[in-house]
């Protein structure tokens, strides 16, 4: 039997289906996201505590081969807070401390299946009903109104056809367009993520690692403080998503996060 863990006696919390399921009411079960879930999971194995954003980055994302940066840290504590409110839970049970980590309150009442009685059974979702497509009414202007109706018409496609090359544009993979420069060495251009704190083990990579810039002269370091991993992205010239890009990628995994850092 799956564990379930109740919360103020309203909802269950299933970790392994990453799912919340409401208690004595109609209200639709709530799919969370796996580091969505993993995070609650820890907040509850901790209640009262304070989890180090560092606990969360390792134990929820690293230790499962995932990189993590503390916006998508936060947007996964604040999924939590909805879905709280959303099942009549009080959002400020979850406090963030700046800079520190986040903790779940005591005030919050949690029951293991385990430990009592309250054993929930999720109720089978119910099959969506299909909606029939509204039917497409075609009526003619009036010659009236057709008169002078061009310019309108050559607006609205001008509209729809800037709309439609800023939504195909958006799409389009831009990865490295936050990237900043760091360095030209021995013909090799090198760049860096933005969304670091800093760029100590960037620099480390360059003075450690002698690439062969012959053919791909444009590089993009990818690198975290508290990640093992790193990515080194080459390419024959700058990327661009406007055009095939013609790159090879190195990675460099250690035991040791702070490895790059000796």
């Amino acid at each position: 039997m799956n564990k379930q863990i109740i919360l103020n006696g309203v909802a269950a919390f299933l970790p392994e289906k990453h799912r919340i399921i409401a208690i004595n009411s109609g209200q639709p079960p709530l799919s969370l996201s796996i580091p969505a879930s993993r995070c609650l999971a820890l907040l509850i194995n901790h209640q009262g505590e304070v989890v180090l954003r560092e606990k969360f980055f390792h134990e929820v994302w690293v230790s499962n081969g995932a990189q993590v940066t503390n916006n998508t840290f936060y947007q996964n504590i604040s999924l939590l807070r909805r879905a709280f409110k959303e099942f009549g839970l009080n959002e400020d049970y979850i406090v963030t401390v700046p800079k520190v980590g986040v903790k779940l309150e005591n005030t919050l009442k949690i029951t293991r299946s385990e430990e009592g009685e309250i054993i929930i059974t999720e109720r089978p979702l119910l099959a969506t009903p299909v909606k029939t497509p509204p039917r497409k009414v075609v009526r003619s202007l009036p010659a009236s109104l057709t008169k002078g109706g061009m310019g309108a018409s050559a607006l609205v496609f001008v509209l729809c056809l800037g709309a439609a090359f800023l939504t195909w544009r958006a799409s389009t993979d831009n990865r490295f367009a936050e990237f900043k420069p760091l360095i030209t060495q021995s013909s090799c251009h090198y760049f860096v993520n933005s969304d670091t704190t800093d760029y100590k083990k960037h620099r480390l990579f360059v003075r450690d690692f002698n690439l062969n810039c012959d053919s791909f002269k444009y590089i993009y370091l990818t690198a975290y403080n508290n990640f093992a991993r790193f990515s080194a992205v080459a390419c024959e010239r700058p990327f661009s998503a406007w055009r095939e890009n013609n790159c090879v990628t190195h990675y460099v995994i250690t035991e040791d996060s702070n490895a790059f850092e000796k």
